[in-house]
């Protein structure tokens, strides 16, 4: 084997740093290509085009949580398959009373729509409020909101 390396020491350099070009450029297009290709999200968006939320449903779920007097802002963003709803009210609004707001945007959004999407609210005040922020979940498998980080008092 020496002897043969020996001989053919540059054609064995040569053909070496080929192999080393040829695996490189196999493992850059098998691992590194396809991560540019590809949107966020990968495949976890398909089927959206058929659950599309139209503006008018927002708009209609946003004028309605409006009505509560004590509710000053409402805004909406949809991040892929989650539906965000920031829920702006006042400080002395119950929390009980403020997690009643999903009620709202459950029975505006078609079951459907409910079964493909994810839907979180967050609920929070302009004023200082120990109640407050509040942030609730709903998965697309369930059927109810789950509130996390609620606040009790250590009295």
């Amino acid at each position: 084997m020496k002897k043969f390396y020996n001989e053919h020491k540059k054609q064995c350099i040569i053909g070496g740093l080929i192999f080393l070009v040829i695996f490189l450029a196999t493992i850059i297009w098998l691992f590194i290509v396809p991560v540019f290709s590809n949107n966020k999200y990968g495949d976890r968006l398909n089927g959206i085009e058929d659950h599309k939320i139209s503006s008018n449903t927002i708009d209609d779920i946003e004028k309605t949580i409006k009505e509560n007097k004590q509710v000053s802002e409402v805004t909406y963003h949809n991040e892929g398959r989650i539906l965000n709803f920031i829920i702006t009210v006042s400080a002395d609004m119950k929390t009980e009373d403020a997690k009643a707001l999903d009620d709202i945007i459950l029975d505006k959004i078609s079951d459907d729509n409910k079964s493909y999407y994810d839907i979180q609210i967050l609920i929070d005040t302009e004023e200082e409020n120990n109640s407050y922020p509040i942030v609730g979940y709903k998965n697309k498998s369930k059927d109810d909101f789950v509130y996390g980080n609620e606040v009790v008092s250590s009295e």
